[in-house]
Parts: C-alpha cells; sequence; structure tokens
C-alpha cells in the first residue's frame, strides 16, 4: 500500500476527512463538509494521507490566522487512523504541511498537546524542532471522548516556525535537537515521585528554587505520566492529581523565563525539558 500526501477540496475528499474525524473522535466530527470548504478557501490547508484506494488514514486541518502581521496557520485537526499509528504517518503529515506552508509564504504553525502525554511532546519538540511558549487552563471545556473523559483539558500552546535554523537543523539536516548533545548530568530534576501501590508513579515534590533563580541551570526536567491513559484507567483521581499539580508547575515555570524545547524518557519515565532562554535564541540554534 502506497500513501500519499495531498491537499484536499474536492467534496468527496472533505466527506473522507469527516469520516476520519468521526472515528478518531469517538463518533463526533466536528468540522462538516462545508466548515472545510471555508477553511481551503480562507487560505487555510486541509492535508490527507490517502492511499491508492483512496482510503485515508490521516488528515491534518489548518486555519489561517493572523500572529504578529503576518499570516499563521492554526490546526484544528490532526489525527491519524488506528490501524496507521506509530508507522510514521503523523510525522509525514507534518512534513508536507510545512512544505506546503513554506510555498504559500507561511512562516509559523501553531498547535496545542496535552501537556501530559509524551508521544506528543516526542514529535513536536524532539522531531519537528517546535517550541512550548505557553500553558491553556481547560482549553476545550469539558469532553467525553476516550482521550479527555475525567481531565480538564489543559494544553500547551505549541510554535513551529517553519524555515527557523532549529527547524531546518532538526527537519531538513536530521540532526538531533540541542539537549540530546547535553549529557543528563547537565540537567536539573525539579519534581520528586514516588511509585504508587498499583504500580504508578505519584507527583510527591516540585522544587521551588527553580523558579526563584536559586538553581542556575538552564535545562529543567518536570516529570509527567509514562503511560497517561493507563493511568486514566487505573487511577482516575491519580490523573486528576498530576493534571492539577502540574498545572501550577508548568504555568509558573513560563512566567519564570522558560520554555519547552524536547520531551526526555529515560527508564521508562518521561520528562517535559524546559530551557531557560529567550525563544529567538533557542530558535536561532542549527543544532
Amino acid at each position: 500500500m502506497t500513501i500519499v500526501f495531498k491537499p484536499l477540496s474536492a467534496p468527496r475528499d472533505l466527506a473522507s476527512c469527516v469520516s476520519l474525524q468521526a472515528d478518531t473522535c469517538d463518533g463526533s466530527p466536528f468540522l462538516a463538509v462545508p466548515a472545510l470548504v471555508a477553511v481551503a478557501r480562507g487560505n487555510g490547508l486541509i492535508l490527507g494521507a490517502v492511499d491508492d484506494e483512496d482510503t485515508m488514514h490521516g488528515a491534518i486541518v489548518d486555519i489561517a490566522s493572523a500572529d504578529g502581521g503576518h499570516i499563521s496557520w492554526l490546526t484544528a485537526f490532526y489525527a491519524v487512523s488506528e490501524n496507521e499509528r506509530n508507522k510514521g504517518v503523523g510525522t509525514k503529515l507534518r512534513y508536507h504541511e510545512r512544505d506546503f506552508g513554506i510555498e504559500r509564504g507561511v512562516p509559523l504553525t501553531r498547535w496545542a498537546i496535552d501537556p501530559l502525554r509524551g508521544l506528543e511532546a516526542h514529535i513536536a519538540f524532539n522531531k519537528l524542532g517546535a517550541v512550548a511558549v505557553s500553558y491553556e487552563r481547560d482549553l476545550y471545556g469539558e469532553m467525553h471522548d476516550r482521550r479527555n473523559s475525567g481531565l480538564a483539558t489543559d494544553r500547551l500552546i505549541v510554535e513551529w516556525w517553519l524555515t527557523s535554523p532549529r527547524v531546518k537543523a532538526v527537519v531538513d539536516r536530521e540532526v538531533l535537537p540541542y539537549h540530546f548533545h547535553l549529557g543528563l548530568d547537565k540537567m536539573e530534576v525539579a519534581t520528586r515521585t514516588a511509585v504508587t501501590e498499583n504500580g504508578f508513579r505519584r507527583l510527591v515534590k516540585f522544587d521551588d528554587s527553580v523558579c526563584d533563580g536559586i538553581i542556575t541551570s538552564a535545562v529543567i526536567l518536570v516529570e509527567i505520566p509514562a503511560k497517561l491513559d493507563s493511568m486514566r484507567a487505573g487511577d482516575i483521581d491519580l490523573a486528576r492529581d498530576w493534571r492539577l499539580r502540574t498545572r501550577d508547575i508548568f504555568e509558573r515555570m513560563f512566567e519564570s523565563g522558560y520554555i519547552i524545547t524536547g520531551l526526555v524518557h529515560e527508564g521508562g519515565r518521561s520528562f517535559q525539558l524546559f530551557e531557560r532562554a529567550s525563544k529567538a535564541t533557542i530558535l536561532e540554534r542549527d543544532v
């Protein structure tokens, strides 16, 4: 089976995009064909991953928006069909999105990710070279699908500057991001966790001194659950505790001048990686 990546505009293709939404959002598509037509005609992008039998295996829907005086894209929908997940389709969709963005003179794509989902962070920061610049509480309100039910929909706001030296290095030259070239001894872990009776980890403590400037390390690690969905299924109260406690940590880190630039997974544990540096400094790195 060959999968091609192409912009979508024909009603038949847009209907397939609606079906993909239904399949990946528990039967609740939120962008019908008329809305998708409006997105496409309003300088947005609808990009599909389609096989040679016209079956859609993934899609991105980007809405055109204004940001700092220039046009940017804001991702409203991004998903891969269940049978094609973990095969690189999602990352390739982003790569092709970038190609079309550069071709159309769009410098920036933004989207939102769950701060407690390591895979989303790994793709955004480690594989695409994006950064997270802010935190939004309960961005979508209460949701009842299988990925969000029971938890507040807090999100990190991700920025992907398509032609920045950082992104060119990571995507075009396949250079690992900056933090891969540092040893773990150069990173300060600001959280302490302990294993619970059911095998999950509980957040026990956060070192406030990283926000007060007492710890001067430029790279700080904040632990997140390694498998959020398993925790939600096995101990929803613990998952809610992680959400509420990390909400305060993430907001304080951003307020203290940190930006998220990576995801570290070590010894079965996952950590969001914060750097204390300006966004301009980080984006100008070519490693």
